[in-house]
């Protein structure tokens, strides 16, 4: 009787050992969703000067979500990397489930942002837009508008390069994600629109601007390009602003807004990974 009741023990053990799963899902939260609003005195976090700013396309090639548990439990990956547009989400999009995973925490937690290839496929995106993001080999394309005062400036920027957001945490405590015994964990792949607009490079207390972005328009035909941005001069920039910290080889506006391109993502909202340029 002792030895069968140990074996009816060991048995539901094994059963629970890999009950849990992990529901993965995308979203580019309400800043890409609906518009980054003026700073105010109750929401400081807006746009300096009165500029705000409206996405009306976000396209990301991203995914190869990985989780993974520093003591070899096996975790497991999904999605491929595919194009979406981030802007005509409206809330998290589900991207699959991890199941049959042990009740652990997946302390190594992973995704990546790589120029769409040939063979680079849709998951929210148009034919076109990935068509668009194959053409140039985009890991990101943006279009926009920043608007003040019956001012309107559009972007339409892409961008390439490889960025793995490795060891992401869920908050500053919490590692990667737990899977609770029979429960389901969450794994969200978060991108910060607003990071494209910060005017420091790696200070905490980094504000959003417009303005020299705006000025940058030298043909005056209301649309910022790259190459208008890549002839703004850093030095030239306001005191207090567009500081590049220890980035010295920084030395122009696009090259900071191309280095910020590698800070957008996040993980389950306000989460951090490690930035790995590729």
């Amino acid at each position: 009787m002792k030895y069968t009741f140990k074996l009816l023990a060991l048995a539901a053990l094994v059963g629970c050992a890999g009950d849990g799963s992990i529901d993965a899902s995308i979203w580019g939260e309400d800043y890409i969703e609906q518009g980054i609003p003026a700073a105010t005195s109750a929401a400081p976090e807006g746009f300096e000067n009165g500029w705000s700013v409206r996405y009306t396309k976000f396209l990301v090639n991203v995914g190869a979500l990985t989780v993974a548990a520093s003591d070899g439990t096996p975790g497991g990956s999904l999605p491929a990397v595919r194009v979406y547009d981030l802007h005509t989400l409206r809330g998290p999009l589900a991207l699959g489930t991890l199941s049959g995973l042990s009740p652990v925490r997946y302390d190594t937690v992973s995704y990546r942002m790589e120029p769409a290839g040939d063979a680079a496929t849709a998951g929210n995106a148009t034919a076109a837009d990935v068509a668009l993001m194959r053409a140039s080999r985009y890991a990101i394309y943006v279009e926009g508008e920043g608007t003040r005062m019956g001012t309107t400036v559009r972007f339409r920027w892409g961008f390439g390069g490889t960025v793995a957001f490795e060891q992401c945490h869920s908050s500053e405590t919490e590692v990667g994600v737990a899977v609770p015994s029979g429960g389901v964990g969450r794994a969200q792949i978060t991108v910060h629109g607003d990071h494209l607009f910060y005017d420091d490079l790696q200070s905490p207390t980094a504000r959003l601007r417009f303005d020299l972005i705006a000025s940058a328009d030298a043909n005056r035909d209301g649309e910022v390009t790259l190459d208008e941005l890549a002839a703004v001069d850093l030095t030239t920039a306001p005191r207090g602003q567009y500081g590049v910290g220890s980035r010295g080889d920084v030395l122009n506006l696009r090259q900071f807004v191309t280095t910020l391109v590698a800070t957008v993502g996040h993980f389950n909202g306000e989460g951090h990974c490690e930035e790995r340029r590729m």
